[in-house]
């Protein structure tokens, strides 16, 4: 089967939002088949890393630096705990609230997640130089941030359950 053209496949007057959706999208289904044999899903990635970067870190939290709601973030902690990569221990003080870390499985499982996301970034960035690769990541990084700063500055909006 030929694919069509490039102009074809994406027409050029796509917005910036627009095209920063396919590219998740699509992302997601390469983490999905990737991950498949590791008992994970794109949707647990990023709270595996949440996760490994600071243990003891609460679902509270995780929702708030993640801006995902507490729903969300609850039950995709229940699927990583259920499968053996996540556990909760309970905070002594309040009894509602637990801190979670990776297990053995968890951290054993982190090399094969960022060599997932390492081949991807090496797939969409082909025919970019080193340097190129580098600005890309400053200015979509100070996107994300702008993007952050300006929820805060305009208060927070109720979190689309779709998106995370």
């Amino acid at each position: 089967m030929n694919c069509p053209p490039d102009r074809e496949l994406l027409p050029p007057e796509i917005p910036f939002a627009g095209l920063i959706s396919i590219i998740h999208r699509l992302h997601a289904i390469y983490q999905n088949n990737e991950a498949r044999g590791l008992g994970l899903t794109a949707g647990q990635f990023p709270f595996l890393f949440h996760i490994a970067h600071r243990p003891d870190i609460t679902q509270d939290e995780i929702a708030e630096q993640a801006h995902i709601d507490k729903g969300t973030v609850a039950r995709a902690v229940k699927k990583l705990e259920d499968g053996g990569f996540v556990r909760r221990s309970p905070d002594p003080r309040n009894r509602r609230r637990y801190f979670l870390a990776l297990t053995k499985k968890g951290n054993a499982t982190l090399p094969a997640i960022i060599e997932i996301e390492r081949a991807w970034e090496n797939l969409i960035s082909a025919g970019l130089s080193e340097a190129e690769r580098a600005r890309l990541h400053e200015d979509v990084y100070r996107l994300a941030k702008n993007s952050i700063e300006q929820i805060r500055i305009c208060g927070e909006v109720e979190v689309d359950h779709d998106v995370a």
